[in-house]
């Protein structure tokens, strides 16, 4: 028996996994390039660090349709036949070692799934959940036909065109904020290379909180996640939301909107959690959306203005420039001890 890194990730609210192994880069979804003569699980192309990389949905490579795609939206990028594949997904989660022991390769497991057992490598069984490990080699297919198709100078004539076809079919909701957004999320990514990926960049997960946007330090963010059923805490105070339930974890939802000097809202049903974990405690940071993630050069990382006295700037690190905007990244761990915000957390 051995142990081995898996990708947990999330698709229509069932969990699959990707032995790590076969994963080379993953980060949110930015525009892509449809071309002509794509298989039909092919979305479309990626310029990534100017080599062009296929992008499949897997929803389309299960067989099913693709509702719209979402700001939140991950690519997980693997290497199979010697050939790189994106693959969209909803929700990237985390890296756990798994035994060989919880993997079953019988996958006659009594479950009916509407998904060709060939691209199924086998189940694994933890935590009394059961994750599909997905076979990357079956799901990257006709090999010969992506590598015509990922040819510069077969496509460059038809990149400018097809882009708004990308919005047309995959994403025919989204605003021109999102469109900027996805817009220079493949700016970045065309431009990003090896040489200039170094431990000194911060990476910032750029969410919107009461209508403003905030930066938040990705080193302490474990995961995005829809808030699901809330559970109300008696005798706690109003910035504590409740608790909810994340895959058989208790999860504090705290609001930090009253230290923020922000006008509280009090409809959750639609926003979004950003689940932390500072000096081991665990919670749920109540967020309207997540835009995006990005990598700041700590030279980029401004001191607050000089002018701004208001008691929520001692809550921030500094500012950044995103989008021509303006916006405070938060100092969470600070905030979280100093904030007011004196309460048991999940452990």
């Amino acid at each position: 028996m051995g142990i081995k890194p898996y990708l947990i990730l999330n698709l229509a609210q069932t969990r699959y996994a990707i032995a790590a192994e076969s994963v080379t880069e993953i980060f949110f979804l930015p525009e892509l390039t449809p071309v002509a003569e794509a298989p039909p699980d092919i979305v479309g192309l990626l310029n990534l660090h100017s080599k062009f990389v296929p992008v499949m949905h897997l929803d389309l490579r299960f067989g099913r349709q693709v509702e719209r795609c979402q700001l939140t939206d991950s690519v997980i990028i693997v290497e199979s036949q010697e050939l790189l594949m994106g693959v969209v997904v909803h929700q990237v989660e985390t890296v756990n070692d798994i035994d060989d022991q919880y993997i079953q390769t019988d996958i006659s497991y009594g479950r009916e799934q509407k998904i060709n057992q060939a691209f199924i490598k086998g189940v694994i069984n933890l935590d009394d959940e059961t994750i599909m490990l997905l076979n990357v080699d079956n799901l990257v297919r006709y090999p010969d036909a992506l590598i015509d198709l990922v040819e510069p100078e077969k496509n460059t004539s038809e990149l400018n065109q097809a882009k708004s076809n990308f919005y047309e079919q995959y994403f025919a909701e989204a605003t021109q904020n999102t469109r900027e957004i996805l817009h220079q999320r493949a700016i970045n990514l065309k431009g990003a290379t090896d040489d200039l990926v170094t431990n000194d960049l911060i990476p910032i997960a750029i969410v919107c909180i009461q209508g403003r946007y905030f930066g938040l330090d990705l080193g302490i963010v474990r995961e995005f996640t829809n808030i699901g059923r809330v559970t109300q805490i008696p005798c706690c105070p109003n910035y504590i939301i409740g608790n909810m339930n994340l895959r058989g974890e208790i999860l504090t939802l705290v609001d930090i909107s009253q230290p923020l000097n922000l006008d509280r809202k009090h409809d959750y049903e639609t926003t979004k959690a950003v689940v932390i974990e500072v000096d081991e405690t665990i919670a749920g940071i109540v967020v309207e959306e997540v835009y995006d993630v990005v990598d700041f050069s700590p030279a980029e990382l401004k001191p607050m203005p000089v002018a701004a006295n208001s008691n929520a700037t001692n809550y921030f690190k500094g500012v950044v420039t995103y989008l021509d905007q303006t916006l405070n990244v938060i100092d969470l761990p600070k905030l979280l001890a100093q904030g007011s915000l004196t309460v048991e957390l999940t452990a």
